[in-house]
């Protein structure tokens, strides 16, 4: 590597130095291949270092003998970008692997090329380059933009086909050959067609780190896709068909780690829905381990459940309403009742928690005053009923492609702000804590997911400064929007109901 050289770098370098100290690997990991790989996470440490993904990559790219792959995190302040393993400036990589899942992170991806003076546009780009290939949960549902972007757009799972290719690459082919071997994959992006790859391979923790954004637990992926198809989630509809890891494969790898990590943590689009759950229970409780999960059905909670929960050392547990009325639950297909939350929340009280968080989609453009009342009369309920902290997490709908709502419009910015001003004074009860997703976040993420690929083209232009392409993106929604008024002339409810 080539030593910092000035007291800015220095401090980027110590940076990366402090968080790869505070690293545990659980499992060796081979690092002498030929074929070095840069693999991204647009995000900072914190979120790379929880994302099972990431880890996948890694676990699975070194596991081929000729490549070496290291990894590297997103800080606005970075200027080498060095790794985490040999701390090499990001420059020094020919493949360049971004690993994308949440439509702002593009924004960072965006502002790593712009760093390096690498042009935008693929087809720009000249031979001394790095490959720019992109992967990631966007690509499930949303290409456009990546696929101008990236010199090669992997859609959906890893697959054995994308890694054969790669392992058959020595690190000596020039830039164009190494494009044109890994679009040979069947699941590379090609112009607007795409069709999502779909595994059965979970993912697990390669690391611990206390620095990561769910603390020093050992993440398992335990299941994948989602059979509830909620209207609004992408996971439904686009991540396939819902599966799961067997238990006796979960209690093996648990077994194996359980000694240097004790807290686990239990990932899939609904860990309530795993086949097993009931063996989970006794498994852990018997071995006395720690647990947490990343999602709770209000319909298929158990009491045993959230005691193993509480018995874990956690003061909270989360749920998802969604709709603040039946109303719109029904319109949103979430499948569950008045009934089922106030069941739930009753259940937590009796097992001893005093915090709840409640997770709400708010902004529908059919919602109506009276639906978003029923939200605030549920959290007052709550507290009303023994919980000294209720917190409310409330999100606006954001049509996602893909999805029974993707011809949606969102509703109009100066109405969320509106309606957030208004949710914000109703909650302004003591114990209560309204937490609010970014309004202008929220409407950057629509117009990503949702652009066409000549509003893509206009956005990545060099007339744009990072300030200008977030304002583009503000009014892009509007254009959108502009386009979407189907709703209307059906009636809110029909053109909700029919989707």
């Amino acid at each position: 590597m080539r030593k910092p050289r000035n007291s800015e770098t220095w401090r980027e370098f110590n940076k990366v130095l402090a968080f790869k100290e505070t690293e545990l690997f659980l499992e060796k990991v081979d690092l002498n291949g030929s074929l070095e790989i840069a693999l991204i996470y647009p995000n900072d440490y914190e979120v790379a270092s929880a994302s099972l993904s990431f880890h996948h990559l890694y676990e699975k790219f070194n596991s081929l003998p000729n490549v070496r792959c290291e990894r590297f995190f997103y800080n606005r302040a970075f200027k080498k970008f060095y790794s985490l393993e040999s701390f090499k400036p990001l420059d020094e990589f020919r493949i360049w692997a971004f690993s994308v899942h949440f439509e702002l992170d593009v924004l960072n991806l965006i502002d790593i090329l712009l760093s390096y003076k690498i042009p935008l546009f693929n087809e720009q780009r000249n031979s001394y380059h790095p490959v720019v290939v992109i992967g990631g949960a966007l690509t499930y549902f949303s290409n456009t933009l990546l696929g101008l972007l990236g010199d090669v757009v992997h859609s959906g799972d890893l697959t054995t086909d994308f890694l054969s290719i790669l392992g058959s690459l020595t690190g000596k082919e020039k830039r164009d050959e190494i494009i044109r071997a890994l679009k040979e994959d069947p699941h590379a992006v090609r112009g607007e067609a795409f069709s999502p790859a779909i595994s059965n391979e979970l993912s697990k923790s390669v690391f611990v780190t206390n620095k990561a954004a769910f603390g020093s637990r050992f993440l398992l992926e335990i299941g994948r896709g989602c059979k509830r198809a909620c209207k609004f989630c992408v996971a439904g509809y686009t991540f396939g068909k819902d599966r799961y890891l067997p238990f006796e494969e979960l209690k093996r790898v648990v077994d194996s780690i359980k000694t240097r990590v004790n807290n686990i943590g239990l990932i899939a689009a609904t860990v309530t829905d795993y086949p097993w759950l009931k063996d989970v229970v006794d498994y852990f409780n018997k071995e006395k381990l720690g647990i947490s999960v990343s999602s709770l059905r209000l319909d298929a909670l158990s009491e045993e459940l959230l005691l193993l929960l509480k018995n874990s050392g956690q003061t909270q547990f989360t749920i998802a309403p969604e709709g603040g009325s039946q109303r719109i639950r029904n319109l949103f297909s979430k499948g569950i009742s008045e009934e089922h939350i106030y069941r739930t929340l009753e259940m937590g009280v009796k097992v001893g928690f005093k915090h709840i968080k409640l997770y709400y989609i708010y902004g529908a453009v059919f919602e109506s005053p009276e639906d978003r009342k029923e939200i605030v009369k549920l959290i007052l309920d709550a507290k009303k009923m023994g919980y000294s902290q209720v917190i409310a997490s409330l999100n606006p709908l954001i049509p996602k492609p893909g999805t029974p709502f993707g011809t949606l419009p969102m509703e109009d910015f100066n109405e969320l702000r509106k309606i957030e001003a208004e949710l914000r004074d109703l909650l302004n009860v003591r114990g209560v804590k309204g937490d609010f997703e970014s309004l202008k976040e929220s409407v950057m993420q629509f117009s990503i997911a949702n652009m066409t690929r000549e509003q893509a083209i206009e956005f990545l232009t060099d007339k744009y400064s990072a300030q200008k392409r977030k304002r583009y993106l503000l009014d892009l929604a509007k254009r959108i929007n502009s386009t979407r008024k189907e709703w209307e002339k059906n009636g809110q409810e029909k053109h909700s109901c029919n989707r």
